[in-house]
């Protein structure tokens, strides 16, 4: 890597190996960050006012775990529980993900006007945690999962968290609401069976959240109105589905993710993949919740397939633990048989890329400075990811360990 000559850096990282979101470079390197922005990445010094000394240690862009829960639906059961939630627990999970090397994260189906809010206190340093990218609440039909299994407890939160319709036109006014509201994407969900006398039931069972209940996909013209209006207005919409039919649906309506993908079998042809390959989607398979035999050789055929894959994990609060389900997943894609150094590439690059982030998963002049330092060498052995010594957000170190 060339000498970046240039004015002064505020801050210097030296001796460091560096992951740069697609390689480990070869030597130390010296990284120059002014402001929220890496301005130089040479193995030659560079003149800064504060030197953070790596050591020899690990260089390289902060995690992004693009699907997450953040708000509470078990215990979010009126407005006062929710203030509660916001005010005292919410700070605390937000710096365990900054301390997993988490700087990204995407917060899927949740109460609209609560998640803008601590959408607005990260950026404005009200909060501190990682940049934050919402739905607000997702797509589903009327009566079915997420509305009457996780949510099916919580009337308040359902309300809010879930938009019930099977009406193409009220599904695309909708996602104009939600875009004018400024969300970052659209999240739907497709998974269940199709109503209708003579259908065979399907039903969603979640032992650990004593869930056994009948859940019905969206009709096909609405989850095409859905995706083809946020396309209109310049958002990406990803698709929850656990079945090979209900993925290749949504691909076909445009899906930009998929989210778990296929869950239940092994993928039976290569149809998925041209599917992701042609609209430039990703794959979330969101290891942590629904790991299994079948789950990992999906994932492994479609990394092989070099299809793009994106870490994300359906965090929730009230199961594992925030930041550690994240390494967690890096740990799972690896026993599926995925190589560290790709895992890298999908906890950093893969996820800016997929949430449209262009600013972010790489080091390199010009780049945000969201970065990680670990000891050991992740590429080779993801473990080392658990052994963080600092976390950097926007240029600022929020997290030190060093």
């Amino acid at each position: 890597m060339s000498q970046q000559n240039g004015p002064q850096s505020e801050i210097v990282i030296t001796n460091a190996r560096v992951f740069d979101g697609h390689d480990v470079l070869e030597g130390l390197f010296t990284v120059g960050i002014t402001g929220a922005n890496i301005d130089a990445i040479s193995t030659a010094a560079v003149n800064g006012n504060k030197r953070i000394d790596a050591g020899g240690r690990f260089l390289m862009p902060g995690l992004i775990d693009s699907h997450i829960h953040l708000n509470d639906f078990y215990n979010a059961t009126t407005e006062n529980f929710m203030e509660a939630y916001l005010n005292q627990r919410l700070p605390k999970n937000l710096m365990d993900l900054l301390s997993a090397g988490v700087t990204t994260i995407k917060s899927v189906g949740d109460p609209l006007d609560y998640i803008l809010k601590t959408r607005e206190q990260l950026g404005n340093g009200e909060l501190r945690g990682p940049r934050l990218l919402t739905t607000g609440p997702c797509f589903c039909a009327v009566a079915t999962h997420p509305a009457t299994t996780v949510y099916g407890a919580n009337p308040w939160y359902r309300k809010r968290a879930a938009f019930e319709s099977e009406s193409a036109s009220e599904s695309r006014d909708e996602v104009k609401r939600l875009a004018d509201r400024g969300v970052d994407a659209i999240k739907i969900i497709h998974q269940g069976g199709c109503r209708g006398h003579g259908q065979q039931p399907y039903y969603l069972t979640i032992k650990e959240m004593g869930i056994h209940a009948e859940i019905f996909r969206l009709p096909q013209d609405v989850l095409e109105a859905i995706i083809d209006e946020a396309h209109k207005h310049g958002l990406k919409a990803t698709v929850h589905t656990f079945d090979e039919d209900a993925a290749v649906a949504a691909l076909e309506a445009g899906a930009d993710g998929l989210e778990h993908g296929v869950v239940n079998a092994q993928l039976t042809s290569d149809r998925v993949i041209d599917l992701l390959k042609k609209n430039g989607a990703s794959y979330v398979p969101t290891l942590w919740l629904v790991a299994s035999e079948l789950t990992y050789a999906n994932l492994r055929k479609l990394a092989e397939a070099d299809v793009r894959v994106a870490l994300g994990t359906d965090t929730f609060c009230g199961l594992g633990s925030w930041g550690d389900n994240t390494l967690v997943e890096t740990e799972r894609m690896v026993e599926a048989g995925v190589e560290p150094i790709k895992v890298l590439r999908i906890a950093t690059k893969n996820g800016a890329d997929y949430l449209g982030l262009e600013k972010l998963g790489s080091i390199a002049p010009g780049q945000i400075a969201d970065l990680i330092i670990v000891d050991g060498d992740p590429s080779a052995d993801i473990g080392a990811l658990r052994k963080l010594k600092m976390t950097m957000k926007n240029g600022e170190v929020v997290v030190n360990n060093l």
